[in-house]
């Protein structure tokens, strides 16, 4: 190599390693219904029950995420057996929820977190 296209070669790595950066993303959003099976409002997490997958999954929530609920109930109002869907992401090892869509009358809201 001669000692002209070293500073070509080091001016490209350069340029390539600044434009891997812009090149990262967020995790991907994912969406999933099921039935919740228990909740925890001491760790913040609701494991649920989905309708096309056989183990149950856990889920975190934070103070970004949001609940809503049509026909009533407070914001994160749930019950046991409860159908919702979630849409969250994969965040150092956990499945943070971003959103929680319940659906039904406002009859049956057992447990609320704060």
């Amino acid at each position: 190599m001669n000692s002209n296209s070293i500073p070509l070669v080091v001016a490209t790595g350069l340029l390539l390693a600044a434009t891997n950066e812009s090149w990262a993303m967020p995790p991907r959003q994912q969406s999933v219904s099921g039935v919740i099976e228990a909740i925890d409002c001491a760790s913040h997490t609701i494991t649920l029950k989905p309708k096309a997958v056989t183990a149950p999954l856990t889920f975190v929530w934070n103070d970004s995420t949001r609940f809503t609920r049509k026909g009533g109930c407070a914001k994160g109002s749930f019950y046991f057996g409860q159908t919702v869907r979630v849409t969250y992401r994969r965040e150092v090892g956990q499945n943070v929820l971003r959103e929680v869509s319940t659906k039904g009358a406002s009859a049956g809201c057992s447990v609320t977190c704060r």
